[in-house]
């Protein structure tokens, strides 16, 4: 006997990662789209799915959420996941630390994964920036991003993640250099320089499509998860 699909809510279907997760799903068996919120989309169909202006609710039958919308509408959509006790992935950027508190509140009551970046292999990075600066801390660092001209945050969340990663390991921030041109999906590289060697980490994003097959990984993995918060680390086992 099929498994029923695990139905999904959207918040920023009308954007640019929420248009590519929208086409992406179909290639999920397991999970099914069935709300997709958006102001700047609302009225407009998917297929057969209404995408509405905002959260007004969900039907009991949601069991996760992911959210590709602003870090401005963040804590709204966090809140209305916590009412109709859905799970919840945040997979927006740029996200401020008061914002990072009621996503951490908020997984008192439900389950919340929060990434910077919903990429495997990033998240693969992540750990081995680690792994490299631990070894090497008396090492130069640079660190370097590139995304295209629209982002609107600089520097990307994903380089201040590995900028704290690398200041949690070895004491001190590296200062990040950012290049917002052309239509860039996303680039990082880590550099560490020695005594006649460099070591140079890099990954870069070709597609958007990383991004929503990770995002729809993670609700996924999340749908069934007790109250808590969690990464993509966890989605990973890393």
């Amino acid at each position: 006997m099929s498994r029923e699909p695990i139905h999904i809510a959207l918040f920023g279907a009308a954007g640019r990662m929420g248009k590519v997760l929208l086409h992406e799903a179909r290639l999920f068996p397991g999970l099914k789209i069935t709300h997709a919120f958006d102001p700047a989309g609302a009225g407009q169909y998917f297929d057969d799915l209404l995408i509405e202006p905002k959260c007004y609710g969900v039907h009991n039958h949601v069991k996760v959420a992911v959210d590709f919308s602003t870090a401005a509408s963040v804590i709204e959509n966090v809140q209305c996941c916590q009412k109709a006790k859905v799970n919840y992935v945040c997979g927006v950027t740029g996200v401020p630390e008061n914002v990072k508190k009621e996503l951490r509140e908020a997984a008192k009551s439900i389950a919340v994964l929060h990434a910077p970046n919903m990429s495997p292999g990033m998240n693969v990075l992540f750990a081995l920036v680690a792994e490299a600066a631990a070894a090497l801390p008396g090492y130069e660092v640079y660190l370097s991003e590139a995304h295209h001209t629209k982002k609107v945050d600089a520097p990307s969340g994903t380089a201040i993640r590995i900028a704290e990663i690398i200041e949690d390991t070895v004491g001190k921030k590296p200062e990040v250099f950012s290049l917002r041109v052309g239509d860039v999906v996303g680039e990082h590289t880590l550099v560490l320089g020695g005594h006649g060697e460099r070591l140079e980490i890099t990954h870069r994003a070709d597609s958007r499509a990383v991004f929503a097959h990770g995002a729809l990984r993670a609700a996924e993995w999340l749908a069934d998860q007790p109250a808590g918060f969690y990464g993509m680390g966890d989605v990973l086992g890393l």
